[in-house]
């Protein structure tokens, strides 16, 4: 799922009346865009993962980039939102009629070994064996778009105390 924000209206009610050229200017700009990423990048993690139940390293690490692109004054976000194996969230056991992890219970799936993964025989046969997972993607999209709606304030704030500094204090 990508998203993209633009951030240059924001930027143009707070930078109004000042000399945007001005390398002060352009130095709290870039920072605040930067704290404004990350700040985004984190309460996205925080909310998917609250949200579907899924463990927060899984996002960390693999599904969620954000990107500045300065030049455009946008915010790029992409979230991986393809259906995760049921060994994320939480620990796969073996119950009678099947599998559960988490909250989620699979009739008549099973463990191999120890790999913290749930199997489906497709047929009657031994293979084929399906990888047993979990879509999040109804979850995810409601909670992105709320985020990155919440977000625009905190972006106005940032860049106002960014400006504050730099004109201020540098």
């Amino acid at each position: 799922m990508k998203v993209s924000v633009d951030i240059h209206d924001s930027l143009n009610e707070v930078l109004m009346g000042l000399d945007q050229t001005h390398v002060d200017v352009k130095r709290a700009i870039k920072r605040a865009q930067r704290k404004y990423t990350a700040f985004i990048e984190r309460l996205l993690i925080q909310a998917v993962v609250d949200a579907s139940g899924v463990k927060r390293n899984l996002f960390k690490k693999h599904r969620v980039h954000v990107t500045t692109v300065y030049a455009e004054g946008k915010i790029k976000v992409w979230l991986g939102i393809a259906p995760v194996g049921l060994g994320y969230f939480g620990k796969v056991k073996e119950v009678a009629g099947g599998v559960k992890a988490g909250q989620h219970f699979r009739h008549d799936a099973f463990m191999i070994n120890a790999n913290n993964a749930a199997f489906k025989r497709e047929g009657k046969e031994r293979l084929p064996l399906v990888y047993q997972t979990q879509a999040i993607e109804p979850v995810a999209k409601p909670v992105v778009i709320q985020i990155l709606k919440r977000g625009q304030q905190r972006l106005i704030t940032l860049l106002e105390q960014e400006l504050n500094y730099a004109l201020h204090h540098e």
